[in-house]
């Protein structure tokens, strides 16, 4: 597993050295992906419940996750963790954390074409959200996050998703596929009108016909240059 990088951000110094030691014990399993860093880039932050209001703007700057240390009874809010410190707490977060940014970092693939698709290659699918993605696929990006909720609301085309949110037809090809890699998307593939002329099954043709939703995105995904054919 990938290192990533774990950074603390007003944290008093006793919770320093608490939570130094806690990292420098649990980076002794293979398992435990996190090290300590003092400087960004950081794949996520410990910060001070006390500060996170006045300094928000820059924390969500710094880290595509973050934890937020706060006082006792904070009634289990997500990405939070109680004081005292409880090593089993911050372990089982880092853990999930890194999971889900391992995993986001191999959903997501950079659209490295602008579209050519025809219209009705775009429209022969639509696409909706079945759950929220996970926060790590999301990041901090704010043309995620508006892609996202207009995929909750509705059922969509790739083409309308883009003109709706004003993004690349390749950039939005590129989010719907790691939505669907992440098992959030629902997708509904368009029948085939009967006047359109059949071609003759491939191998890889049988093989995207055995699951159509998943054979649409790819098949776009190849075409756009985010995957090998």
């Amino acid at each position: 597993m990938p290192r990533l990088r774990l950074g603390l951000f007003r944290l008093p110094a006793v919770e320093i050295v608490v939570v130094q030691t806690i990292v420098r014990l649990s980076a002794q399993s293979r398992s435990f992906p996190w090290k300590l860093v003092d400087e960004p880039p950081f794949d996520a932050l410990l910060v001070d419940g006390t500060l996170i209001e006045d300094h928000l703007a820059e924390v969500e700057q710094m880290a595509p996750a973050v934890l937020t240390v706060t006082r006792l009874h904070s009634e289990g809010m997500a990405n939070t963790l109680e004081r005292p410190i409880r090593a089993e707490k911050l372990q089982q977060w880092l853990l999930n954390t890194g999971r889900e940014l391992v995993e986001a970092r191999r959903w997501a693939a950079p659209a490295k074409l602008e579209s050519a698709l025809s219209q009705e290659l775009l429209d022969s699918a639509r696409f909706m959200l079945r759950r929220w993605p996970p926060v790590a696929l999301m990041g901090r990006d704010e043309d995620n996050d508006r892609m996202a909720n207009l995929l909750w609301q509705r059922q969509l085309s790739a083409s309308e998703l883009a003109d709706r949110c004003g993004q690349s037809v390749s950039r939005c090809v590129g989010f719907l596929q790691a939505l669907r890699n992440a098992g959030v998307l629902d997708v509904q593939v368009g029948t085939t009108q009967p006047d359109e002329p059949q071609s003759p099954a491939t191998p890889q043709s049988e093989k995207e016909s055995a699951d159509p939703e998943r054979g649409v995105i790819d098949g776009w995904a190849r075409r756009l240059g985010l995957r090998s054919a």
